[in-house]
């Protein structure tokens, strides 16, 4: 929406508070709340375009011989906060 600002949402979540959300929302909630904020973080705060992460995210479906976001395991998201962390690094 014109003038509305970006926002970074789940700020804080990182890799010991990302344990505590697994054990009370499970595990494919936590990791996927936890790429999501690498990515926004990455786009938003540090102007890391944004095509980077969406192409790892592709890589990991076509990898994976699936369509949707939401048919990536926990295990695939947290392969994949791996990924964007190093997207970030470099």
């Amino acid at each position: 929406m014109p003038g509305m600002m970006d926002t970074v949402l789940n700020l804080g979540l990182n890799d010991q508070v990302v344990e505590g959300l697994a054990a009370k929302a499970g595990k494919r909630f936590a990791y996927d709340s936890q790429r999501r904020f690498v990515q926004m973080f990455g786009d938003v705060v540090m102007g890391i375009p944004h095509k980077l992460f969406e192409a790892k995210l592709q890589e990991m479906k076509k990898a994976r011989g699936v369509v949707n976001d939401t048919d990536l395991t926990a295990e695939d998201l947290q392969a994949l906060v791996k990924e964007y962390k190093a997207i970030y690094q470099e």
